[in-house]
């Protein structure tokens, strides 16, 4: 047997506060801050509308990391089959992956003497710096790199430079 007031309270959850009927049709006005649906939007859900995707050139200019260098310049740009990659790469220098470091970083220029491909700290002594024509030494035999095609953007050679000015690290 139901007691009394639980009726009420039934009733009173069924019919607006006067004991009227509420109105049950969908509400289709939407307010400021709602989503198409007329709920409140969430924050997080406004905020992913705002992302935008960067282009690699425009997210070059967070990044001075060996890892990111590699991923978007030397791999795409560089380490071809026709320059430097695989067994007999161009001037000895192989710029595939785990290879970069250890074939860059105070390693002899091949092309001309006196020059290193990379001294950490110094973009006016690495010779990688000249050889993407940022920096003045003697030109690299075949053109500026990369050689055959589309120049890098001016991002992405800032991202190897801060590299360098960074210290070089196999990061």
């Amino acid at each position: 047997m139901l007691r009394p007031g639980f009726l009420l309270i039934l009733v009173t959850a069924a019919c607006g506060k006067d004991g009227t009927s509420l109105d049950t049709s969908p509400d289709t006005s939407v307010d400021a801050g709602s989503g198409p649906d007329g709920r409140l939007a969430d924050a997080g859900a406004v905020e992913q509308d705002a992302i935008v995707e960067l282009t690699e050139c425009q997210e070059a200019a967070q990044h001075s990391d060996l890892t990111w260098i590699q991923q978007k310049v030397f791999t795409p740009s560089c380490a071809t089959s026709m320059c430097h990659a695989g067994a007999d790469p161009e001037v000895g220098l192989n710029l595939e992956a785990g290879r970069t470091f250890n074939n860059l970083v105070n390693k002899n220029a091949s092309t001309v003497t006196g020059w290193k491909r990379v001294i950490p700290g110094s973009l006016a002594t690495s010779y990688l710096v000249v050889a993407f024509g940022r920096t003045a030494g003697p030109p690299p035999r075949d053109g500026f790199m990369p050689l055959g095609a589309d120049a890098l953007c001016t991002e992405k050679l800032e991202a190897v430079e801060r590299w360098i000015l960074a210290g070089a690290l196999n990061d």
